[in-house]
């Protein structure tokens, strides 16, 4: 969140309902008296947290009056964790009530920072319930119950197209890959929460459970934060049991207690109605910058399999050319198979030669690119720049209202090429259970321990780096 949102956040938070009557005179009794309760109950939980504080204070103030007398401290120290306990629980309560809040608004992109109607479905909205009783909840593995769970996923704000399971199918066919799919179930047997985690395993990269690989999310969603952790305590049980020596989770949301790195960032456009006003919202620079290829007369194709030997040849070399093994022809294949209706790729052919190319992917309101690639030798014609234009014209031509340019580390060339576009950093959460070791994970392609292995793999033939990436490439997450 930038300073000028948290800015805004602030001020919203500081009397919600006088702003919402102000921005929103229209709007019916019903949703201000909402907005009025779930106001009075922020004021109530942040009450009861100062009470907890002051409390936490004197009760340090009297463990540390006992130590300098040499005084028993069992009881007080059993006394502060109960009230360390209490405040988180509050915490968790006043995170969910807020996030209630703002989600009656949301913090414009625009330049004069305007408050809005929500066009994006953000994180905060992901919880459904403000209690629950944990003791009611089961966990249980993933057997048969996929119609089930799809159902869940597709109610679910929080979820990804990368939450269903079409994707065990599809590692399993690709990559032969184990997955250990968890959902919680409530006292009436309906699921309340998912947790897809897949195994990776090999003697170079080790052996995790990773909650998505290959892509920037698929974390635990549940209707409840607690639900959410209860889901994660199993998924480690598990991993422990196995063997495993760490388990990462793909979130866009923190969580307490759990080793995090927190160094990508998700890049999201909110989109117009129209691809005249998304043009229109362009710098002068970047249309430029658009137009250009487009004196070359490029052919842009959108479709399906037809196109896949085209997007293949384009990623395979591009991927060679960065020094990293590309992903095998049939697992693009598989998923274009698995999501007939939300799948597609992109082709731009120069003299009837592919160029530049990518994979899109359709779930709820959004799309996202998790695949692009243009030949190095035509980087100096901008055809990367015409692949985003016209992969977001079609996005706004199909009525999504937002495109995910998928994730960067911050300030990095990537992230300033995807912020030329408008596209807004929403913060991600990698969490860790780390088995026997404390030391955090760096599966990529900066650490320096890697860097001889790139170096070899730029010079490799793409015939044999095409048929050598899918097998290194299956266990890098």
């Amino acid at each position: 969140m930038s300073q000028n949102q948290a800015k805004l956040k602030n001020q919203i938070l500081l009397n919600p309902v006088a702003l919402f009557s102000s921005q929103y005179p229209d709007t019916g009794s019903d949703e201000r008296l909402k907005l009025g309760e779930l106001w009075n109950q922020l004021q109530l939980l942040k009450k009861q947290t100062l009470e907890i504080q002051i409390q936490t204070k004197i009760i340090s103030r009297k463990i540390g009056e006992a130590k300098k007398i040499n005084l028993p401290t069992n009881e007080l120290m059993h006394a502060m964790k109960q009230q360390s306990s209490e405040r988180k629980q509050l915490e968790v309560k006043i995170g969910i009530i807020e996030n209630q809040i703002l989600d009656f608004f949301i913090i414009g992109n625009n330049k004069d920072q305007s408050i809005t109607k929500p066009v994006i479905t953000s994180s905060s909205s992901r919880h459904t319930i403000s209690e629950v009783d944990l003791d009611t909840i089961t966990i249980c593995l993933l057997d048969n119950e996929e119609n089930a769970w799809n159902d869940y996923v597709s109610k679910q704000p929080a979820a990804s197209i990368h939450h269903l399971t079409h994707w065990r199918d599809i590692l399993r066919k690709t990559y032969s890959i184990d997955s250990h799919y968890l959902f919680a179930c409530d006292k009436n047997k309906e699921i309340v929460g998912v947790l897809p985690m897949v195994r990776l395993k090999s003697r170079l990269f080790g052996d995790i459970l990773v909650s998505m690989p290959f892509f920037q999310r698929g974390g635990a969603i549940a209707d409840h934060p607690l639900i959410e952790h209860k889901l994660m305590k199993a998924a480690n049980e598990e991993a422990a049991r196995l063997g495993i020596d760490h388990t990462e989770y793909r979130d866009d949301i923190p969580r307490d207690g759990l080793p995090v790195q927190s160094h990508k960032v998700n890049m999201i456009l909110a989109l117009p109605n129209s691809e005249e006003a998304l043009w229109a919202s362009f710098t002068a620079k970047l249309r430029a910058q658009i137009k250009r290829p487009q004196q070359l007369t490029p052919k842009v194709l959108i479709g399906g399999k037809k196109y896949l030997d085209d997007f293949y040849k384009v990623y395979s070399r591009n991927m060679r050319d960065l020094g990293s093994p590309a992903h095998s022809k049939q697992l693009i294949e598989n998923i274009l198979t698995s999501f007939p209706d939300n799948s597609h790729i992109i082709v731009i052919r120069l003299n009837n030669k592919p160029v530049s190319a990518g994979l899109l992917l359709c779930h709820g309101n959004g799309m996202e690119i998790p695949l692009a690639s243009t030949i190095r030798d035509y980087n100096q014609h901008s055809m990367n720049m015409l692949l985003y234009w016209e992969v977001l014209k079609f996005t706004v031509n199909q009525g999504y209202n937002h495109f995910d340019f998928g994730r960067s580390s911050k300030n990095t060339g990537t992230y300033l090429f995807k912020r030329q576009w408008g596209a807004q950093p929403k913060q991600l959460y990698w969490h860790y259970w780390l088995g026997n070791t404390n030391q955090l994970p760096s599966l990529n392609p900066s650490n320096p321990k890697y860097a001889l292995i790139v170096n070899i793999w730029k010079r490799l033939p793409v015939k044999l780096a095409q048929w050598l990436g899918p097998f290194i490439v299956k266990n890098i997450p």
